[in-house]
């Protein structure tokens, strides 16, 4: 993989060092990764490194959230597993009785197709269930996404050359037709878009049928954490939330740390800045994962959710952990 140590070389010589990725990064405050230290060559603790992509969208002369992924593949020789041949997801599927016990409607005349992405999909698919009724309670008409693969954001996919990768996102978009892709993942959504196809995040999706969304009588108290793929979002996603009639705590938001040893410290910031409140809402389904599996954490729930759950339909929450 010769050429992934040349994209790293280029990536690095573009450096100033002015140290801005550094101070952005949440990782490091926790004793994680410096992402300027591994944008200089030390690249020791690039292991430590929490994929939230916060490095790249501050710096504007480089781009360290792609040398650490490509770094990180290397270090531990990632591939893509078979299973992704077989499924097109890289994470394995998991058996769920959610599958069998959600009788989701799909239009297949749909304007829109749901693309859950591969945690979604493999762990939890009840939130592509409470996607589609999301969709349905602002007035959308959803199919499901047939045949999709993986977006390619995920790290194996950095042994492929850029011209691979875009041929497996020009694949979703032909799955899809002439349909708009909305995800449940703010890196699904980005990674499309960058492969020039029809995609949306959830998040801007609702946001531009605000008028429509559902209300509750007596909205729950919530914290709001979009997580770090979705931040670009956060406003949006406040004002969806207050347009359903929730009362937003106005925690402070950050990234749940996915599954690095910081994830612990940094989890245990995102319960502290959330705790007090009846829901913390998420747009992101890692984030979900997180939360959900934090003992004795706020309970959770996907902004799909709460959305289906305003409309009248919460068979989803009794799938969750907490």
């Amino acid at each position: 993989m010769g050429f992934i140590d040349d994209e790293i070389e280029k990536l690095r010589l573009r450096c100033i060092g002015c140290g801005k990725c550094s101070n952005y990064c949440p990782s490091l405050k926790h004793g994680g990764c410096d992402p300027m230290e591994i944008m200089m060559g030390n690249d020791d603790d690039v292991l430590e490194c929490i994929s939230c992509g916060n490095c790249s969208k501050i710096c504007r002369r480089s781009d360290p959230f792609r040398v650490m992924q490509d770094l990180i593949c290397l270090r531990r020789e990632m591939h893509l597993p078979q299973h992704f041949h077989e499924t097109g997801l890289v994470v394995p599927m998991e058996g769920h009785p959610s599958r069998e016990e959600l009788n989701t409607e799909w239009d297949e005349d749909g304007d829109v197709c749901i693309m859950p992405g591969c945690i979604a999909k493999a762990k939890y698919p009840f939130l592509e269930h409470a996607a589609a009724m999301a969709v349905k309670a602002v007035g959308g008409r959803c199919s499901e996404l047939k045949g999709f693969k993986c977006c390619t954001h995920p790290i194996p996919f950095r042994e492929l050359l850029g011209t691979e990768r875009r041929a497996y996102k020009q694949d979703t978009g032909r799955a899809a037709g002439d349909k708009k892709i909305v995800t449940l993942c703010g890196g699904c959504s980005e990674e499309l878009i960058e492969g020039d196809v029809d995609a949306i995040h959830i998040i801007p999706y609702l946001h531009e049928r605000i008028d429509s969304l559902p209300r509750f009588e007596n909205g729950p108290r919530v914290a709001i954490q979009p997580g770090c793929s979705a931040w670009e979002f956060r406003k949006e996603m406040t004002a969806i939330i207050e347009a359903m009639g929730c009362k937003p705590m106005g925690n402070k938001m950050g990234c749940c740390g996915k599954n690095v040893r910081v994830s612990e410290p940094l989890m245990e910031e995102r319960e502290a800045e959330c705790a007090g409140a009846d829901y913390v809402i998420v747009a992101c389904p890692m984030c979900f994962q997180k939360y959900d599996s934090y003992p004795d954490g706020v309970p959770v729930l996907h902004i799909a959710e709460l959305v289906a759950m305003a409309a009248g339909d919460d068979s989803t929450l009794k799938y969750h952990r907490n």
